[in-house]
């Protein structure tokens, strides 16, 4: 909400500030330049290939739990109850740091597409800049997240972004060694 009042009070500054004078104004969409740019496909296999990686020890560690549980419940009636406290407290363990690690695991994913988006970002907002100066654009806006409900298709730089984004970040091919 509030990025779309900043947005709108600057449309309303320009526009009042300089109303002789000819505003342009252009629209970029961040998020169909990320779907799009060919940097983004090597990135997103790394991710998938980590998140295949974590995804598999989870589950191998989800049923050897689950394992563990049924064999505590099977055996439950016929241990002593010294020896069912301690396998109640080996399984407690064990699910404390299954929790531990998922939690962990999801950090990590998060944090490294939350990484990996800023980068693009940050890229692609210099590009967009150069864009607007070299046209001379009084204000582009972020379509997806500045609140824009509609635009001409004519002041849409997004194609411009991508093309210039991929020439200047050219996509390599990672292989996972597998």
């Amino acid at each position: 909400m509030f990025k779309r009042f900043i947005a709108l009070f600057m449309v309303c500054f320009v526009l009042a500030g300089d109303a002789l004078a000819e505003v342009k104004v252009a629209v970029v969409d961040f998020q169909r330049a990320l779907n799009e740019v060919k940097e983004a496909d090597g990135v997103r296999k790394k991710l998938e290939g980590m998140y295949g990686e974590r995804k598999g020890a989870i589950e191998k560690m989800q049923k050897s739990l689950e394992a563990q549980r049924a064999e505590l419940e099977k055996q439950s009636a016929i241990l002593s109850d010294s020896a069912r406290k301690q396998k109640e407290d080996e399984f407690m363990r064990s699910q404390m740091e299954f929790q531990q690690t998922y939690g962990r695991y999801e950090s990590e994913m998060q944090g490294a597409y939350y990484t990996a988006m800023e980068q693009f970002i940050e890229k692609m907002r210099k590009i967009a800049v150069a864009i607007g100066q070299e046209r001379g654009y009084s204000l582009v806006l972020e379509a997806t997240e500045g609140g824009v409900v509609y635009y001409q298709p004519s002041i849409d730089v997004t194609d411009e972004l991508i093309k210039r984004y991929n020439a200047a970040n050219p996509a390599t091919t990672t292989t996972t060694g597998k």
